[in-house]
């Protein structure tokens, strides 16, 4: 991927907003990784029921919290699947799905690398 998975500067910022108490963002990663892998299911099946005003409501969602993280390419392919519910237009929705998929598993390594392994969502918690 060429773009950073992670934009540093909203992430340092995090960091420094939770120096306190270093859990408190390992905490907040692992609670948006579940979510946001709980979203991209959602997003897909969205997709699958030809559902605009879902995939729009979704995309919408996950490109917020995306921002919060520093996500920056997950939130670029939220906005894009948000834009194509907006319009009803879902043709190539499941491609954008898989970048932001690839994308946010760039995210979790990201994150795993800099707050170490108990950054990782529990087992099934995205299902």
């Amino acid at each position: 991927m060429t773009d950073e998975s992670l934009a540093s500067d909203v992430f340092e910022r995090l960091q420094k907003a939770t120096l306190a108490n270093p859990g408190e963002l390992a905490g907040l990663c692992r609670h948006y990784l579940a979510e946001a892998r709980r979203t991209l299911k959602q997003l897909r099946s969205a997709f699958a029921e030809q559902d605009p005003m879902q995939l729009r409501d979704r995309a919408h969602y996950l490109r917020g919290s995306s921002l919060v993280i520093g996500a920056t390419v997950v939130a670029r392919c939220c906005a894009e699947l948000e834009e194509m519910g907006r319009k009803s237009e879902l043709r190539g929705a499941a491609a954008v799905v898989d970048r932001a998929t690839v994308a946010l598993d760039a995210v979790q390594e990201e994150l795993a690398n800099r707050l170490g392994r108990s950054v990782l969502p529990a087992e099934g918690s995205a299902a």
